[in-house]
């Protein structure tokens, strides 16, 4: 957990202009050429964390004494001030929680290391484990420093980041990386208690195998009872079994094929029958209608016939007046030519009728043909063909599991031959005194995180022919497709050192109750430093600083480079020098040129 940043750091002087810079809590980006006073920035900020004053190469004959920085807090502002030649460092705290006062470097009442520790949220910094012999130290903060104040002639190397020559053995720093992940510092640990552990895990381990073994046993022995075959005769046996499969599977086919064909063909009968039927119905209807108009013409006919016998009306029976003799007129004659037209069509229509009645049974015939060949077929697949490949299948599946005994038979007296030897090398090998391996604290919990955003960090900038990443413990490095990072050159290298250190960064501010809260790297990319062939691509380059503008909330970056790529900045606090009198900042200093 972090809970401030550094906001300004200056240099001033007697007689000369002030130079400061201002930063923010997120991404802070400090580019131009060189000699414009970069890599002396990462001096100022290596003098406040408390770097011994003969070792900052700032001259007095710059005209420059006196290093400033003002650090916010949740709390209140922090000011520290710290002279050229002196080791001290004046603090004025508006933190209730950081006392004011004139801090040493070195162990005392005042120590710029706990102050540094106590932002970082470590208010009683705790003896660490140094060596494998337990022997201890008090956590510093110049102990695990370059662990997120990366400078430029450690970016490229090939070892861990978070290893650097020093007086901290490798040991002291897992232990520390361990204690801000873990807030674990071991303080009851002790070498007898470590023996009585390894004993008790090597006892653990015995009987783990003496277990197996038994179990082994069981199964060897259940193996043994199963009756089984050689393997050629099985084999031989297998390949007999997949031809007869194969010639059942061709017949299936070929049924299946044709009760398709038949289908297809029964569907076409169908829809010929309906027409049939469509058309019967209509003939039917077309017969009921001749039938009418038949009767129609009867009832004229026998009307004209009976009409005389109905008398005549002479008078009006309304006014009684004289009716005229109306015309006698008859339609005999043309129901009579018109009964003969319709007797004709009748004869016309039941030899239609015939023709398709007779074309219905050839189609119904046809089609009770082709539904007995199809059910025929399907009977040949469901109650011959199919059991018949299945029948089939369960022997391979016993052939193969014959084969498979045989193989477990086989592996299992060589896990018991190893699983042997491994007890016997365990019984004789002695481990006179117990040793303190913090690589065996790291569980798989803080790998699998570790790989999730190392994996992550890689994919989104876009590192070359990328497959895979995982943080491996005994270099305690990154590798990248099964390769160690030893193996890439210098530009590869600080680029995989800025992943990694960003990983931890990540991790920590995430997970754990302790973080820096800071990542400082002066030139991540090497710009104008690396040969032509080990240089990262442009397209690695550009992604990576991408990455650092889309991912600001883990904490302050202070990246420190020569030529930085062309991406939108506008979140970012970007200070560039030109080395041009006449354009913009200079570099660092206000009063050289």
């Amino acid at each position: 957990m972090f809970n401030f940043y550094i906001k300004e750091l200056s240099l001033s002087g007697d007689n000369v202009e002030t130079s400061s810079l201002e930063f923010t809590s997120g991404l802070n980006i400090i580019c131009g050429p060189s000699n414009t006073g970069k890599s002396y920035i990462a001096e100022c900020l290596d003098f406040m964390f408390g770097c011994k004053a003969k070792d900052f190469r700032i001259g007095k004959e710059t005209g420059y004494n006196i290093v400033r920085m003002k650090i916010v807090t949740a709390n209140g502002d922090i000011y520290l001030e710290k002279k050229f030649d002196e080791n001290n460092i004046q603090v004025n705290s508006f933190n209730p929680n950081i006392d004011s006062g004139r801090y040493s470097r070195t162990k005392s009442k005042l120590y710029i290391s706990n102050l540094w520790l106590n932002l970082m949220g470590i208010h009683n910094p705790p003896e660490i484990i140094k060596k494998e012999t337990f022997e201890r130290q008090v956590l510093t903060l110049r102990s695990f420093l370059h662990t997120f104040f990366i400078e430029e002639d450690n970016v490229f190397q090939e070892n861990s980041i978070m290893f650097q020559k020093s007086n901290f053995t490798s040991t002291a720093i897992l232990s520390i990386i361990l204690f801000l992940i873990t807030s674990d510092s071991f303080k009851d640990a002790n070498p007898q208690e470590e023996k009585k552990i390894k004993e008790a895990r090597k006892n653990a381990v015995i009987k783990y195998i003496n277990d197996n073994l038994n179990n082994l046993a069981v199964r060897k022995n259940e193996l043994i009872k199963t009756e089984t075959q050689n393997i050629e005769t099985i084999q031989a046996k297998i390949n007999s079994t997949l031809d007869e499969i194969a010639e059942a599977e061709g017949e299936i086919s070929i049924a299946v094929t044709r009760s398709k064909f038949l289908s297809n063909e029964i569907y076409a009968l169908a829809e010929q029958l309906a027409e049939c039927n469509m058309l019967h119905s209509r003939y039917k209807a077309l017969r009921s209608q001749y039938r009418a108009d038949i009767k129609r013409l009867t009832f004229i006919v026998e009307g004209e016939l009976h009409k005389e016998e109905i008398p005549e009306s002479l008078t009006c029976p309304f006014c009684d007046g004289a009716l005229p003799k109306l015309e006698d007129k008859t339609c005999i004659e043309a129901a009579h030519i018109e009964l003969q037209k319709i007797i004709l069509q009748m004869k016309d229509l039941d030899d239609a009728e015939k023709d398709i009645i007779s074309e219905k049974l050839i189609l119904e015939e046809r089609n009770k043909e082709l539904i007995i060949e199809r059910s025929k077929i399907e009977l040949l697949i469901n109650s011959e063909l199919q059991p018949r490949v299945d029948s089939l299948r369960k022997s391979l599946y016993e052939y193969k599991r014959s084969i498979e005994i045989n193989n477990e038979s086989s592996i299992i007296q060589r896990f018991e031959s190893n699983m042997i030897a491994d007890l016997t090398n365990i019984q004789v090998t002695d481990d006179p005194e117990a040793k303190y391996k913090p690589r065996e604290y790291f569980t798989q919990d803080i790998l699998n995180k570790l790989n999730e955003i190392l994996t992550k960090i890689l994919e989104s900038c876009k590192f070359e022919e990328f497959s895979s990443a995982y943080f491996s413990l005994d270099p305690f490095d990154v590798v990248v497709n099964g390769k160690a990072k030893f193996t890439f050159g210098k530009g590869y290298r600080a680029f995989l050192n800025t992943a990694v250190a960003l990983t931890f960064k990540e991790y920590l501010s995430e997970y754990d109750e302790f973080s820096p809260g800071m990542l400082i790297i002066d030139s991540p990319i090497l710009s104008l430093k690396e040969k032509s062939d080990e240089k990262a691509s442009d397209s690695m380059k550009s992604s990576l600083f991408k990455y650092l503008v889309d991912n600001q909330n883990s904490g302050q970056t202070i990246i420190i480079e020569n030529d930085i790529p062309d991406i939108d900045y506008s979140k970012v606090n970007v200070i560039k020098f030109t080395k041009d009198k006449n354009n913009g900042r200079y570099g660092f200093f206000k009063e050289i040129k």
